[in-house]
């Protein structure tokens, strides 16, 4: 018997839009659906489509058991405090282990426990959404993407103080477009935000961990006080290139990028100094000091 999702009774697989298509498929009948397999198995040995048990992740996470069989779905947890009592204050790890098949071939043993965490989050706070896809190109060094959402940010127009009446379309046609200052603002919010599900980190502490000097720099040169002749010349070329702006030319030192503290109370210097060389030369250059 063919296994289908426990949720929508359909089979395991994504039909994909013919828009989405490689160009091998142009060659197939208009009328032909291409599939790929989109199947989820958990440890209780249901079956979900991805998006199914995703939607279903804010009472997963409240009780850990499977939403169509109730059976566990945790590893560790409590098996593990009892196992490691002597050890640290720090809680143990809980696991959701599940291996999933998709159009890229098979993850076996795939820790969903971060993804439900993350999408029950963005379920209750969606206005995190474009931080949390901010913070994740930083650390694959997206440079083009953050400046995508950059620009995405600073055209976007405040939603107001109104009570959500009447028509939508209306209301976006009737919204002011932001103010330079206002769009200045709008990207220091997304460039300040420190992210709850990865230990308050900022952008920039997340490009340092990541190592990715592209985005440090671009981090930097949008939000951080440092006098543009400080920047390597490739940088300031780069930026200007691409209509990067200077954010906070004169920005106190409570809205720079540099000064801002992790859940840790780490500063981005503290990381840099953790990571070491090359990193340290940023601080030994004074690149993360007041003055520079």
């Amino acid at each position: 018997m063919t296994e289908t999702c426990r949720a929508c009774g359909n089979p395991l697989v994504l039909t994909l839009d013919p828009d989405d298509s490689s160009s091998e498929a142009e060659c197939h009948s208009v009328h032909e659906t291409t599939t790929v397999p989109d199947d989820l198995h958990l440890p209780c040995d249901c079956h979900f489509h991805w998006q199914c048990l995703l939607d279903q992740a804010t009472s997963i996470l409240s009780t850990l058991t499977c939403p169509a069989c109730r059976q566990p779905l945790t590893t560790g947890g409590a098996a593990a405090s009892s196992s490691s009592s002597s050890s640290s204050s720090s809680p143990p790890q809980l696991q959701i282990l599940t291996t999933y098949t998709n159009e890229g071939g098979i993850q076996p043993s795939l820790d969903l426990y971060p993804t439900l965490l993350e999408e029950s989050f963005l379920s209750s706070h969606p206005e995190a959404r474009p931080a949390r896809a901010f913070h994740t190109m930083t650390a694959e060094g997206d440079t083009q993407g953050m400046l995508a959402l950059l620009a995405d940010f600073s055209e976007a127009a405040d939603d107001g103080d109104g009570d959500g009446d009447g028509d939508a379309a209306h209301q976006e046609e009737a919204a002011p477009a932001p103010t330079p200052q206002q769009a200045a603002q709008q990207r220091q919010k997304l460039l300040a935000w420190r992210d709850p599900l990865n230990g308050h980190r900022t952008a920039l502490h997340v490009a340092l961990e990541s190592r990715q000097e592209e985005a440090v720099w671009l981090l930097l040169w949008v939000g951080s006080g440092i006098a543009t002749a400080e920047f390597p010349e490739a940088v300031v070329s780069a930026a200007r290139g691409n209509h990067v702006p200077r954010t906070i030319d004169d920005a106190s030192l409570e809205d720079d990028v540099r000064f801002l503290k992790d859940g840790e109370g780490r500063t981005p210097a503290d990381v840099c100094l953790q990571l070491g060389e090359p990193w340290t030369k940023l601080v030994e250059g004074g690149l993360f000091t007041a003055w520079s």
